[in-house]
């Protein structure tokens, strides 16, 4: 197959579960409170952390899970009550990790690099492209959605200039319950799975 089409192939089926632009709204709300400067380098290290998770699924992912015998189900189950927690946290307005210094710095991980970037359906889906198109077809389609992502969340200040500071806070209510919502998804589909 030649690289292109193997490419092609790879780009939209990692894109539609990892949904560069439906993450959008949730890094929005999630780093709503910080300046633009921050927002930006919150956003570039997320995006980093899951270039890095899903290198590595991609070259070792099988193996990791059955090291630890977790499935991909149960993985997937573990992401979605970690999204419930963290859009509870964004509709209520407590926090579950207290107020350090790096509470901001979290986010870049934990939701933001995974899992909704690289998300449990990422993951899988990284490790079964690889096994089908090979690394480097993988590994580029990968990279398009990252590059697409970390544009995506540096145009985050021209969405929340539109929004206003009263727009913003609704907007932010609104997303934590759609967080809430897609952790329930993933927590029913890993169920639904088992």
């Amino acid at each position: 197959m030649p690289f292109l089409d193997g490419f092609l192939k790879a780009f939209f089926a990692v894109f539609g579960v990892m949904d560069p632009v439906g993450n959008v709204p949730p890094f929005l709300s999630l780093t709503g409170k910080l300046d633009s400067k921050a927002r930006r380098r919150l956003g570039d290290k997320a995006v980093v952390r899951a270039a890095v998770i899903l290198t590595v699924f991609v070259f070792l992912g099988n193996g990791i899970l059955d090291a630890f015998h977790i499935s991909i189900e149960s993985f997937r189950i573990a992401g979605g009550i970690i999204l419930v927690l963290l859009g509870l946290e964004i509709i209520f307005g407590f926090s579950l990790r207290g107020e350090s210094v790096e509470a901001h710095d979290d986010v870049s991980v934990v939701p933001l690099a995974t899992p909704l970037i690289a998300g449990p359906g990422t993951i899988t889906s990284a490790v079964i492209l690889a096994k089908q198109y090979g690394y480097a077809v993988t590994l580029a389609g990968i990279a398009a959605n990252l590059a697409l992502s970390m544009i995506l969340f540096r145009k985050a200040d021209t969405i929340l200039r539109l929004l206003g500071t009263k727009g913003t806070l609704m907007f932010a209510k609104v997303m934590g319950l759609i967080l809430v919502a897609i952790g329930v998804e993933f927590i029913r589909s890993g169920l639904g799975s088992v």
